[in-house]
């Protein structure tokens, strides 16, 4: 087996890269408030290979709508569905979005509750760029970056009169019309200042199975049982560039959705039939960057962000009663509020300095509303219950160096101090300790810290030719959820639980040739994981159903490599492939449990070849994953193999028709067991560059 996933490895040196990406002047120059590296910037500005980064066009070119979908083409990266709220998520070398944190601009974009935020609401029509940090991540990205860090950049304006966007519609066999899509984006950069505002929107009527998916008694063939989502995002920036070094800005997100959950189509039971009337999210920033020293800068990211959702739970799949008491509707109203300054400095000879203070308050609010009586449907009225509030507050310290030693090598050294301190932490219900019931407690708050550190090599033996080496000991703290819930009766909380970390080992090595018409990476690490949080029974419950307890008993670890490689033979061909490999082991004591959603290899190839006579593009991407566990007692998901295409006609200067295939193949595959996805469907519209 292990000489098979060699092989796929080595057929990548054969393939070649995607199109070719041209990091915009202006952009480089001025709206870098956003980017979060180690090394400083490249300074070549061709970048072939999607390994790591992906760029607007490319999101473009391969249908990506959503974050979710778009970081699946990077390598490490897989993808994992909530079924039961449906959620799409992301996993970074097996680690999950809770362990690998996601910042928009620069804002860690995290629910405070869980740690978890449904990626797939965020919509990629208003996006400049979305990258993945996995082996030297720097001190900037602040706590919890124990699998590395998301790094998603919104457009930015880069001519006097910037206008952008797309519209379109989707379809499928059976279905007919059943989706819409609009984005557009309208700005301008002067002088001495940029603004600009994006509205996008993407409503769903419904998807349409696979034809070879098989009926079952809680889902016919053909289209899917409530599957409707409707997404609304408003995006808007301003920003003052006063001279060549220094900026600020305001920015302003407002995202707005409402998507039914899909039931599960093997079994039916009292989580069966929910949805999302109300799943919002807004944020409110503002970024400065000030030189105030010779080759010093200061700083500053200060925030505001508040999540609201309402999901409702039915008492079967007329989605009209509430009277079972299995069934609620349950109102999530959170914020966060932080800032982060951050020190850099190159004036000290030889070295590259970087001081980052970050704090986050973390206000998490809920409660299941009262349900009005309604004679018509039959709904008697079913009281509420008071609000409960959890409070944490995170701080954390990060210093980091970048030496040059010589012109070809350099050490990077860094640490970092995490706190984090619970404030306030209730619940309603039965109390754990007394057994009293319907009563409004506060569990004992408690607190954790830890300390992180990173070393790192990095070699430049030929120009065009890099080998980092890198060690590293990154923290994750325990969610509000995993301390403080109680899962209905099925959880001992555990206010004391303390962070769990790994010890990351990563080698890369980037190579380019031919005139850089030749691109690959290569990658292998190692994260010796320990400290997990680890599900521990401690009893049974009356209804024979298991009570655990998290504690910090948990060993794993995952290894596994990369690799990339990208060709563009000639002006109107380019091709490229991407290949990842990852092996999990539960190393703890007396447990051999199997590690869920992660594929064993994943296999990602595109094509461009673009016809100037009839100015014509046809963009083609492969998608092949390995098999999958579904459960920790081993139950595997097949393997399967996604065929997607796009067809790119300039019709007239700034004015593009496209065409689009998902699913060309027509496979039935889901990412989680139960919530089986889309057939072949299509899309259709305009693109426009003004």
């Amino acid at each position: 087996m292990k000489n098979k996933h060699w092989a796929f490895a080595l057929t990548l040196l054969s393939a070649a890269a995607i199109q070719a990406q041209e990091k915009d002047s202006l952009a480089a120059k001025h709206y870098d408030l956003q980017e979060v590296t180690i090394l400083g910037k490249p300074t070549e500005k061709v970048s072939v290979v999607p390994i790591q980064e992906l760029k607007s066009t490319d999101l473009q070119n391969n249908n990506k709508t959503n974050v979710v979908e778009a970081l699946n083409l990077l390598t490490g990266v897989s993808i994992t569905q909530f079924g039961g709220r449906n959620e799409g998520s992301i996993l970074v070398r097996g680690f999950d979005n809770r362990r690998t944190p996601v910042y928009y601009d620069g804002i860690p974009i995290y629910a405070p509750y869980d740690g978890n935020f449904d990626l797939s609401r965020f919509l990629t029509y208003d996006l400049g760029s979305i990258s993945v940090e996995k082996g030297l991540v720097s001190v900037k990205y602040g706590a919890n970056a124990m699998g590395g860090a998301v790094n998603i950049v919104s457009r930015t304006p880069q001519k006097e009169l910037d206008i952008n966007g797309t519209s379109g519609v989707g379809f499928a066999d059976g279905a007919g019309v059943n989706s819409y899509f609009t984005g557009l984006n309208v700005g301008t950069r002067q002088d001495k200042f940029y603004a600009m505002v994006s509205g996008s929107f993407n409503k769903r009527e419904n998807f349409v199975l696979s034809k070879n998916f098989e009926p079952t008694q809680y889902q016919e063939a053909g289209k899917r049982r409530s599957s409707e989502a409707f997404d609304k995002k408003i995006n808007a920036k301003i920003g003052y560039t006063p001279n060549e070094t220094d900026e600020y800005a305001l920015g302003f997100v407002n995202q707005q959705a409402n998507k039914n959950i899909s039931p599960n189509v093997y079994t039916a039971g009292n989580s069966s039939w929910r949805d999302y009337p109300i799943y919002n999210k807004t944020s409110l920033y503002a970024k400065t960057k000030t030189k105030i020293a010779r080759e010093t800068f200061m700083n500053f990211t200060g925030y505001y962000d508040k999540y609201y959702n309402e999901m409702r739970q039915y008492d079967d799949d007329t989605y009209t009663i509430m009277n079972r008491n299995s069934s609620f509707r349950s109102i999530y109203d959170d914020y966060s509020l932080g800032g982060i300054l951050t020190f850099s400095s190159k004036a000290l000879n030889r070295n590259a300095i970087t001081l980052t203070i970050n704090e986050k308050y973390d206000h998490h609010k809920e409660h299941n509303a009262e349900v009005a009586a309604n004679a018509l449907t039959g709904q008697t009225f079913k009281a509420g219950e008071p609000e409960q509030s959890y409070k944490d507050n995170t701080l954390y310290v990060g210093l980091e160096d970048v030496v040059t030693l010589t012109d070809w090598l350099n050490v990077v050294v860094g640490a970092s101090y995490n706190q984090r301190e619970n404030i306030l932490a209730q619940e309603y219900g039965t109390h754990y300790l007394t057994g009293a019931r319907n009563t409004l407690y506060d569990f004992p708050t408690g607190s954790d810290n830890a300390f992180d550190f990173k070393g790192g090599l990095v070699f430049k033996p030929l120009e065009n030719h890099q080998i980092t080496l890198s060690a590293s000991k990154r923290s994750r703290f325990a969610s509000q959820k995993e301390r403080y819930s109680s899962r209905f009766g099925g959880q001992v909380p555990n206010p004391d639980l303390k962070s769990e970390y790994t010890i990351a080992y990563d080698l890369n090595y980037t190579g380019k040739a031919l005139d850089n018409k030749l691109q690959y990476e290569v990658s292998g690490f190692i994260n010796d994981v320990s400290n997990a949080i680890y599900e521990l029974t401690v009893g049974v419950d009356n209804s024979g159903r298991n009570i655990i307890y998290n504690t910090n008993l948990g060993k794993a670890l995952y290894q596994g490599f990369e690799a990339g490689v990208g060709y563009a033979p000639i002006k109107y061909l380019t091709l490229g492939a991407n290949y990842s490999f990852i092996e999990m082991k539960d190393k703890t004591k007396n447990s051999d449990l199997k590690f869920t959603n992660v594929p064993k290899y994943k296999l990602v190839g595109f094509a461009t070849i673009s016809v100037p006579e009839i100015k014509t593009q046809l963009h083609v991407n492969t998608e092949t994953y390995g098999k999958r566990y579904l459960n920790s007692q081993g139950d595997e998901a097949p393997d399967f193999t996604l065929v997607n295409a796009k067809l790119n006609v300039k019709l007239y200067k700034g004015l593009d028709f496209n065409f689009g295939v998902n699913n060309l193949l027509d496979r039935d595959y889901y990412w989680a067991y139960g919530w089986p996805q889309a057939g072949r469907n299509f899309i259709t519209g305009v693109s426009y560059n003004f």
